[in-house]
């Protein structure tokens, strides 16, 4: 299965109207995951660490975050990404991208993360875990 290969118009692959911020500093992983979401109607804010606590322009429903990337940033990196993307009392939810193979529950746990997925990435798994953070 490749970006596009689902229909953005059908309610089963749609994320129309959904803000994410994806965050990775590998561009390559950034641009894929910016990609996968866009091709399902998502607005996408892909951007690398260092840049972003200044993204803040988006309000984000969804944070999709490199796990190595956040443990490398300053700790409480996470915590000041979800004070810039609040929904009233509701913290965003967040979604790691984690190494194949890894035993990641506790690291993901540890760092805030609710969900997680590993790469490569699956498209249609990034899709489903998006959609059921958000109530889709």
């Amino acid at each position: 299965m490749h970006v596009g290969d689902i229909l953005t118009d059908g309610a089963e692959g749609s994320l129309v109207g959904v803000h994410v911020l994806v965050i990775d500093d590998d561009e390559h992983a950034r641009d894929f995951v910016q990609a996968v979401l866009q091709s399902s109607g998502a607005v996408v804010t892909a951007t690398r660490a260092g840049e972003a606590l200044r993204a803040a322009a988006l309000t984000a429903d969804v944070i999709v975050c490199d796990l190595a990337t956040v443990e490398a940033a300053q700790g409480g990196f996470l915590d000041r990404l979800r004070q810039l993307h609040t929904h009233g009392a509701r913290a965003v939810p967040a979604i790691a991208v984690v190494p194949p193979g890894a035993s990641n529950e506790a690291s993901r746990r540890g760092n805030g993360f609710q969900r997680s997925v590993a790469k490569p990435v699956d498209e249609i798994e990034l899709r489903t875990v998006v959609r059921e953070l958000i109530g889709r």
